[in-house]
């Protein structure tokens, strides 16, 4: 799938943009340029639905003479695999195949400022929801905070998600915040009293959370 965005075409990124791709991202952690070689390994795969290359999404940013100038990795979130409070294989499925995560978005210098990150975001966001996720989420430093808010993300400390019977899992990382975009009909971002971030409602059948839910200490009231 292609888009077009003012001279830029954002595509799917194949085995031959290797190097190129993982060049740009380098550039998001330069800290630690080594931090998204796993790329290689998801670029060396065929394409494959329901994503660019299954669970994996990989796309290019180029200009009108082919040169690339941005590109954005997302895909599963870690978490899910990690967190203590998911010890059942059919929850965590469940929830891998409707929460997304933009792991890095990179932008090459001279193309900074024109929008093109914004298109890769954005890209992505439909991509998701065009594969039947809920939710896209991605972790941020707070000085992008606006950035992402004009993005249409709402913004917060920790990720609570409620999985159904008045259970949420929440997820809080350490010097980053969390951005979460509802892409499909079904889920929404609900403030709960008892919970300083709000929750995300509707990512499995019958986890709706009603307006007037609270959290008691340990679960939702529903």
């Amino acid at each position: 799938m292609r888009t077009r965005l003012s001279g830029i075409r954002i595509r799917d990124a194949g085995r031959q943009d290797t190097e190129a791709v993982m060049q740009l991202v380098a550039a998001a952690n330069p800290e630690d340029p080594e931090a998204f070689e796993g790329a290689r390994l998801t670029l060396a795969q065929p394409p494959a639905g329901p994503l660019s290359h299954f669970r994996s999404l990989v796309i290019l940013a180029e200009d009108a003479s082919g040169n690339p100038v941005g590109a954005l990795m997302g895909g599963a979130p870690t978490w899910l695999f990690e967190h203590d409070g998911l010890d059942h294989p059919d929850l965590v499925e469940g929830l891998l195949t409707r929460i997304g995560i933009v792991s890095a978005v990179s932008v090459h210098p001279d193309h900074r400022g024109g929008g093109v990150g914004a298109g890769l975001i954005r890209h992505a966001a439909g991509r998701f929801a065009r594969a039947g996720y809920g939710l896209l989420t991605l972790n941020f430093f707070p000085a992008l905070e606006g950035y992402y808010r004009r993005l249409g993300f709402t913004t917060m400390d920790t990720l609570h998600v409620h999985v159904g019977d008045g259970y949420v899992v929440g997820q809080r990382w350490g010097d980053t915040r969390v951005a979460a975009k509802p892409v499909d009909r079904y889920t929404a971002i609900v403030p709960v009293r008892g919970l300083a971030s709000p929750v995300i409602s509707g990512i499995l059948p019958r986890s709706g959370v009603p307006q007037d839910a609270y959290f008691d200490g340990e679960q939702l009231r529903i």
